[in-house]
C-alpha cells in the first residue's frame, strides 16, 4: 500500500514526500499537522519536531523574534519507541505532550500507507548552455514553498568529504562536477520548471512547454558526445541507484537497469528499499540486503 490508497487527509494532517535533491538522496517522507510534524528518510526512523511559539529563552539571537518554529522533539520507531531530546524548560508541558502523542499516533496510523506522493512539482533545472536542453536537476519544491535565496548554481554529486550513511561520495565526483559545470557555460542558464502530471514541464519564464521524454530520468541527462562521459554519468547512475529507485516515475526498464546495480553500493539499499514504490527483482533486493548486513560488519577504510 502507498498514498495513493491512503483515504483523503481530515483533521488537518497532511501526508505527503519531496525530494532530497543536489545531490540527489533519496525522498523525504512528512507527515504534518497543525501542532507538528514527523519527517523520515528511510520509512523506519521519523524526527519528530513540534510546532511552538520562539522562546526569549532560546538565546540573546532570539530576543524579540516572535513566530512558530519547529523544535526538534526526538525520534521515533516502530521498534524503539519514543527518543526524545532535553526539552526546553518552557517546552515540558502538558499542551506539548498532547501535540507530541498525536503526531505519533499520525505516524502509526498512515506507515503503512508509504511511500507517500511527491509534491514537490516545483524543478529547478540547469541546463545545457548549447542545446537549451535540461542538464541537471538544482533544487526542487512544493508549490507553497518560498524558493531559496540565493538560488543553487551548482549542480553536486555528493555530500561531504566522505558522503553521508545513506550514500557514500562518489569516488568520481570531482571530474563529474567539473563536467556539468562545463556543459552548463559560464552563464549558467537556469530555469525554473512546473512539471505537469503527465510527467511534461512549464518553463516559468517564457511558459514553453517541455515534454516528458526530454527530462532525464535520473536527474542527470545521459546525453553526451564523447565516450569518456557517458561512462562517466553511467557509472554515478549505477553508484546511487539504492537512492534513484525511490523515485516515483520511473519506467519498468529503468527500475531493471538500477536493480542490476544493487550490488555496486549496497551498503546503501538498507536507508531506502522501504520507500521503493515497486520492486520488479525481489531476489536482486534481498541479495542487496545480505550485502548490505555483511558490508556493514566490515569496518570502512577511511
Amino acid at each position: 500500500m502507498n498514498i495513493y490508497d491512503l483515504p483523503i487527509e481530515t483533521g488537518g494532517v497532511r501526508s505527503y514526500a519531496i525530494r532530497r535533491v543536489n545531490p540527489f538522496l533519496g525522498v523525504l517522507q512528512i507527515i504534518e499537522t497543525s501542532g507538528g510534524r514527523a519527517i523520515s528518510s528511510n520509512g523506519v526512523v521519523w524526527e519528530i519536531e513540534l510546532r511552538t511559539e520562539r522562546s526569549n529563552a532560546w538565546g540573546s539571537l532570539n530576543q524579540g523574534i516572535k513566530g512558530a518554529v519547529f523544535y526538534r522533539f526526538g525520534l521515533w520507531s516502530a521498534d524503539e519507541g519514543l527518543v526524545n531530546r532535553p526539552l526546553a524548560p518552557d517546552l515540558d508541558s502538558g499542551d506539548m505532550k498532547t501535540q507530541y502523542d498525536f503526531l505519533i499516533e499520525c505516524v502509526q496510523a498512515r506507515i503503512q500507507y508509504i511511500p507517500f506522493k511527491l509534491i514537490d512539482n516545483r524543478e529547478l533545472w540547469l541546463f545545457d548552455g548549447q542545446s537549451q536542453q535540461p542538464l541537471a536537476l538544482l533544487a526542487s519544491l512544493s508549490p507553497e514553498t518560498k524558493p531559496p535565496s540565493p538560488e543553487p548554481r551548482i549542480w553536486k554529486s555528493s555530500l561531504g568529504a566522505n558522503g553521508v550513511a545513506s550514500q557514500f561520495r562518489y569516488p568520481e565526483s570531482k571530474a563529474l562536477e567539473e563536467l556539468i559545470k562545463q556543459t552548463a557555460s559560464s552563464n549558467t542558464c537556469k530555469y525554473w520548471v512546473t512539471r505537469e502530471d503527465d510527467g511534461s514541464g512549464i518553463v516559468e519564464l517564457n511558459d514553453q512547454h517541455i515534454t516528458l521524454n526530454t527530462f532525464p530520468p535520473f536527474l542527470i541527462t545521459e546525453q553526451w558526445s564523447k565516450e569518456d562521459d557517458v561512462s562517466l554519468v553511467s557509472d554515478y547512475i549505477a553508484w546511487i541507484a539504492p537512492s534513484l529507485l525511490t523515485l516515483h516515475s520511473l519506467s519498468i526498464t529503468e527500475r531493471k537497469r538500477l536493480e542490476r546495480y544493487l550490488n555496486i553500493q549496497a551498503i546503501s539499499v538498507e536507508h531506502h528499499w522501504h520507500l521503493y514504490p515497486e520492486v520488479i527483482d525481489e531476489k536482486k533486493l534481498k541479495a542487496a540486503r545480505v550485502q548490505c548486513r555483511l558490508q556493514k560488519t566490515i569496518p570502512r577504510a577511511s
